[in-house]
């Protein structure tokens, strides 16, 4: 009997479900990665406000990223142009991580003010991220 109900159930994930799952898992496991170096060097130096917002950062993006996985199920959003849209926004969070961990390995101070790698990684996850957001965020206010 078990086994009937087992083979007479599937769910479906679409891609797009699967490459924000995907990254949502693994920049969660990053922000732990960083939030584990953040307490060591914590225990050694004064604040360390890059590493710190690297890791913030990678932990939201877990968050979000996972949220959009089931967003995008919700409403039955699995076409090829929410897969690009996933792409988008995972390609967005990834330079925008990997710019937070570059400010924290260089030590920059102010991003802003020393226009470092991870200020301009940083300023590029954003034309990056346009597009998907337009994209992902349409396609599931309109299948509402």
């Amino acid at each position: 009997m078990a086994r009937r109900a087992k083979i007479g159930y599937r769910s479906f994930v679409s891609t797009a479900q699967r490459i924000f799952i995907a990254y949502g898992i693994v920049i969660l496991l990053v922000g732990f990665g960083l939030g584990t170096a953040l307490g060591a060097v914590r225990m050694k130096s004064p604040a360390a406000r890059a590493l710190a917002t690297a890791h913030v950062e990678t932990l939201m993006q877990a968050a979000m990223h996972l949220a959009l996985a089931f967003a995008v199920g919700a409403v039955n959003f699995g076409t090829s142009v929410a897969t690009v849209g996933a792409w988008l926004l995972v390609a967005a969070s990834a330079t925008q991580a990997l710019g937070a961990t570059i400010n924290w390995i260089t030590n920059v101070g102010d991003q802003f003010a020393e226009r470092s790698v991870g200020f301009y990684l940083n300023s590029s996850a954003t034309l990056i991220a346009l597009p998907g957001v337009a994209i992902i965020g349409y396609g599931i206010l309109h299948r509402l």
